[in-house]
């Protein structure tokens, strides 16, 4: 049986409908917006926000980090080519369990880490992200297992 989840938009902290698919983003949304939570973002946050990749010299700003191979050509331009295709929010947590983790996905992974029939290396994965926020969640003094955003 799987267990109900809700995501919390790494941009704007608001729950992602479960009726939207929801979309990753990079490392360059990340050095752009230090305030993010995770990296799995809403329609609106993902693909309303923009900026130009590279400045007026045609250079790529300074600090710029290129996009995942599997998320755009090798040349990005501005911010849709560090965006990942849309995905389902189990499809997306099972992806990135570290962001799922920290928005909202805890009680899911740890039954997916668990049940059978998941593919090993899924689990094994899963497991490791577990393993390593019910360590970081015991070294900060929450109890393990403890969602804290």
């Amino acid at each position: 049986m799987s267990v109900p989840f809700r995501i919390r938009c790494c941009r704007c902290g608001k729950n992602i409908p479960l009726a939207q698919d929801i979309h990753e983003l990079d490392a360059e949304w990340q050095r752009r917006f230090p305030d993010m939570v995770g990296t799995l973002a809403c329609h609106d946050c993902a693909l309303r926000t923009y900026w130009i990749c590279t400045g007026p010299d045609g250079a790529y700003v300074d600090g710029h980090i290129p996009p995942p191979r599997h998320y755009s050509a090798p040349d990005c331009f501005d911010a849709f080519s560090h965006v990942s295709a849309p995905g389902t929010h189990r499809a997306r947590v099972v992806m990135s369990p570290r962001s799922g983790l920290l928005q909202g996905a805890e009680a899911y992974l740890r039954s997916l880490a668990t049940r059978r029939g998941v593919n090993p290396e899924t689990a094994a994965e899963v497991r490791a992200a577990l393993q390593e926020w019910d360590d970081q969640r015991s070294e900060a003094g929450a109890p393990a297992g403890l969602l804290r955003a």
